[in-house]
């Protein structure tokens, strides 16, 4: 038995000392041909993964592939069914945080419905009065128009706030204000003022919404930090012992003494390291099993 404990030791020592893919593909000019792994793979440069349809003897098949930056694609997996391309791409897309374009499903309909859009308020009207700049030139009619959804963004850009909810209560804050002018004037008609006030919320609530999630995905989340750390000290060869003490000592850095703005302790910052930790391991441990013989 402790012949047996000694080699199981030394086993996972040597597993150890294996060296993690080097992630040096940036583009699909880098592969000449076949599958590409996910392990040589440098993250940063994708765009998105992609469900492409092919023509073969049989009919239509489905590629599993990884587009770039440059707009030059890979594949990453053998052509066969739809539902078998969607899951790789998919599950690709959960291990490396990074969207599908499947064009194999129907195009999603418009946000925003554009119709009605452009209404007869000239902007002597209401001057100096709305946000932005609302007013669109109608060259056959000769005249400007007040375009509600330009309105609508308009507000929307000027609401701030954190969360989205913030936003969307300083829009209809804004909207309320709106409305009394429409309301107050002789050119807009009372049954036609909550329907326009209804057409710019719309447009508001889609452009703000739009601006959260842009904003959201651009804040690293402490595993989004920890995986990202992964892929960067893989690059050149390393090996898992090594990249191993590299993310701790990254952690102990980044969140050993992380504080507030006001230079307080920061109460979650065990948490946050244990998230990265997870993250991070976690991903090293994937990338082990493509360079370690199991």
């Amino acid at each position: 038995m402790e012949k047996n404990r000694m080699s199981t030791q030394k086993r996972e020592r040597s597993r150890l000392a294996y060296i993690l893919p080097d992630p040096t593909v940036t583009s699909g000019e880098c592969v000449l041909q076949g599958i590409t792994s996910d392990g040589v793979i440098d993250w940063e440069h994708v765009c998105h993964l992609w469900v492409f349809p092919v023509n073969n003897d049989n009919g239509v098949a489905y590629a599993p592939c990884v587009v770039f930056l440059d707009n030059s694609w890979a594949m990453i997996g053998p052509i066969g069914t739809l539902e078998a391309a969607r899951q790789l791409c998919f599950r690709w897309s959960a291990l490396h945080d990074r969207g599908v374009c499947d064009q194999t499903r129907p195009a999603a309909p418009a946000p925003v419905v554009r119709t009605g859009r452009l209404v007869d308020v000239p902007p002597s009207e209401l001057p100096n009065t709305l946000p932005g700049d609302p007013w669109t030139f109608n060259e056959h009619h000769n005249r400007f128009q007040l375009d509600l959804l330009q309105l609508g963004i308009g507000i929307a850009n000027e609401a701030e706030g954190i969360t989205l909810e913030d936003r969307i209560a300083q829009v209809d804050a804004k909207l309320q204000e709106i409305s009394s002018l429409f309301r107050a004037s002789n050119v807009i008609q009372p049954h036609l003022a909550k329907a326009y006030i209804t057409k710019a919320r719309e447009a508001a609530v889609f452009w703000a919404t739009e601006a959260q999630a842009i904003e959201d995905a651009e804040v690293d989340t402490p595993e989004d930090t920890a995986r990202n750390f992964v892929d960067d000290i893989r690059k050149g060869g390393i090996t898992f012992a090594e990249a191993y003490d590299h993310l701790n000592q990254y952690i102990a850095f980044v969140y050993g003494n992380m504080t507030n703005e006001d230079g307080s302790p920061f109460a979650d910052r065990a948490a946050y390291a244990k998230r990265a930790y997870d993250a991070g391991y976690a991903r090293l441990q994937y990338f082990l099993k493509q360079a370690a013989p199991q």
